[in-house]
């Protein structure tokens, strides 16, 4: 196949083939790096929203407050990527609902951490609320600590990061392409430098072969 490619050829196949190697490889690990960062991130805020919402709700919580509870989940909502709030009680009864039914099971367990299922299209979070949370929104009551209120539950969709990854794929995409572009333009302005002074030989030397020996080249 190489014995058949003219010097235009070989220099553009030298020049693009370690070129679109490389920018293959190095684009698809930073955009391999920069979808982990962005579902890291992701599972991160999940973890933050619901530390957050529980002190926010532990008094309701404590005093049964569901008209509250479901404000507080329904302007939990405007987070950006946050697809559903519940609200339970201790034994995991709904206490507040907002936005659709959540996609994937519930996480199970009965520690005193927080609990996460992820799935294709989204992750569910489950956060044990605890009477410390209460004390620290104010209402101070003694020995009243470790005493489980209820329990935060939410749902992160991933469309977002997917949208976000989909847009640096194809930012990363466009800027290999330029790149190989660019080195084509210039393989083929080395090509011609080459190949210009060799057709000229070529046809110098088959002028003198036809005997034209008054032909001469350029320096």
């Amino acid at each position: 196949m190489l014995k058949n490619l003219g010097i235009k050829g070989r220099v553009l196949l030298l020049t693009l083939l370690p070129t679109s190697l490389m920018a293959l490889v190095l684009g698809g690990y930073f955009t391999w790096m920069q979808q982990s960062d962005l579902q890291t991130q992701l599972m991160q805020r999940g973890e933050m929203i619901a530390e957050q919402l529980a002190p926010l709700v532990a008094p309701a919580m404590g005093h049964k407050n569901t008209e509250l509870l479901e404000r507080i989940a329904t302007e939990s909502l405007e987070q950006p990527d946050v697809r559903a709030v519940t609200f339970l009680a201790p034994n995991r009864t709904p206490l507040a609902h907002a936005g659709p039914t959540m996609l994937n099971q519930a996480p199970l367990g009965d520690g005193s951490q927080m609990l996460r299922r992820s799935g294709s299209d989204a992750t569910r979070y489950l956060l044990p609320v605890f009477g410390k949370h209460r004390n620290l929104a104010g209402d101070l009551i003694p020995d009243e600590a470790d005493r489980l209120l209820g329990w935060v539950e939410l749902e992160l969709s991933h469309n977002g990061m997917l949208l976000r990854g989909y847009r640096s794929l194809f930012a990363s995409l466009m800027m290999i392409a330029a790149g190989l572009g660019g080195a084509a333009l210039l393989a083929l302005r080395m090509g011609r430098t080459i190949n210009r002074p060799l057709s000229q030989i070529k046809q110098a030397v088959a002028q003198l072969k036809d005997g034209h020996l008054e032909t001469r080249l350029p320096p």
